[in-house]
This record gives C-alpha cells, sequence and structure tokens, in this order.
C-alpha cells in the first residue's frame, strides 16, 4: 500500500469515528428527523430500508415489486434528502443507508 493510500485510509478511518460519535450525540434528533421524512408504512420507508448497502436498483425492485423507474424515483428523492448514498461495490451500484 502506497504512502498516500495508507493516508486516505487513516482519514477514512477518521471520518467514520466522527460520524459515529455525531451520530451518537444526535441520534434523538436524526430519529425525529427520519420520522418526519419517513411516514409509517410508505413506499419510500420501505426503500430506505432496504438500502442496506448490498442492494441495487434491481433488488429493491423485485423486494417490493415496483417497476425500476417507479424505485429510482424514490432512490432520488431519499438521496436529494440526505437519507441514502449510492456507491459502486463489487462492480455494481448499490444504496445504503447514511443513518
Amino acid at each position: 500500500m502506497s504512502e498516500e493510500s495508507e493516508i486516505l485510509a487513516r482519514i477514512d478511518r477518521s471520518l467514520e469515528e466522527i460520524k459515529a460519535i455525531l451520530t451518537l450525540v444526535h441520534q434523538e434528533d436524526l430519529d425525529h428527523a427520519k420520522k418526519n421524512l419517513l411516514k409509517e408504512g410508505s413506499i419510500k420507508q420501505k426503500v430506505y430500508e432496504l438500502c442496506d448497502g448490498t442492494r441495487t436498483t434491481k433488488d429493491l425492485s423485485d423486494a417490493i415489486g415496483k417497476e425500476l423507474s417507479y424505485v429510482n424515483s424514490y432512490l432520488s428523492i431519499l438521496r436529494r434528502e440526505g437519507l441514502i448514498r449510492t456507491m459502486e461495490k463489487e462492480g455494481k451500484q448499490v444504496h445504503e443507508q447514511v443513518f
């Protein structure tokens, strides 16, 4: 591993630790925000809950029985609201909860 890679890995670990601390400290506020943004029983909530960092859009579509374009629209909304992120993992685009 190059020196630059090691530095980036340390920065990444530090940022993850900071995120964990901020999440812990603000858990009540985060839960309140999620409750306001994700109405109980809604498709949006179902899509959010399935975003575990391993599922592709097709996986989500299959899981809730909706068209890809329908699921994509909810993924876009969830990304804009800062609730999920989409990333490349093992050559696939997967979706994961931010908090």
